[in-house]
């Protein structure tokens, strides 16, 4: 792979700030209440970088949204490089991942989450990104014979991410409402009860 030269080292790594100080500023701030210029402030650049690299302030909510789901798309495939070869152990495995990724990131996680519910022109993308990651599981899961060759993958995909997200949107701004483990519980039975194949199905 050929090196990357230091203007592309550069360009990199002031994007990488500006995403970086702009996640920072919108769960400090909020989105409405976070101004490009303070962003460029906090990332160390010029007000025209920012939209040199992302267009405008909503050009890098977009993105910083798109990248949150990518790091938990990227955390949740973990589980198919040496999966459990029961459905339900894998499907638990698979909604713990998400889970555990929220956790771990509980402030940026309930902002991505609130905005990516939003429903508007710059979550669209996120969803459909979202929608086209949980689609890859469940085509791992078909080939490795535990998943249901039945289903259209895009469509389970998109059914499942809606639900999840309306899910664990609520739960991270309701956390006393149900337990950590009654979350996992019901995501993995939604999921495994839709994915299994007929003979899993029928035990």
């Amino acid at each position: 792979m050929q090196e990357l030269t230091t203007r592309q080292q550069n360009k990199a790594e002031t994007r990488h700030l500006l995403l970086q100080a702009g996640l920072e500023l919108f769960v400090e701030h909020g989105y409405e209440g976070t101004r490009a210029v303070e962003i460029a402030s906090r990332a160390g650049v010029a007000v025209g970088t920012l939209y040199l690299h992302f267009g405008d302030k909503a050009g890098l909510l977009q993105a910083i949204l798109l990248q949150g789901a990518s790091e938990l798309h990227e955390r949740v495939m973990e589980v198919y490089k040496n999966p459990p070869s029961d459905p339900t152990a894998l499907a638990r495995a698979h909604i713990e991942a998400i889970v555990q990724f929220l956790e771990e990131n509980e402030k940026e996680a309930h902002f991505l989450l609130a905005y990516a519910s939003r429903r508007d022109s710059a979550s669209a993308k996120v969803i459909d990104s979202i929608v086209e990651q949980i689609e890859h599981s469940i085509i791992a899961g078909i080939k490795m014979g535990v998943y249901r060759p039945d289903i259209n993958p895009a469509l389970a995909a998109r059914a499942e991410a809606n639900m999840n997200l309306g899910l664990l949107t609520w739960w991270m701004e309701n956390p006393q409402r149900a337990t950590r483990e009654e979350i996992i519980e019901t995501l993995t039975k939604f999921r495994a009860s839709g994915l299994h194949t007929s003979q899993e199905r029928g035990r």
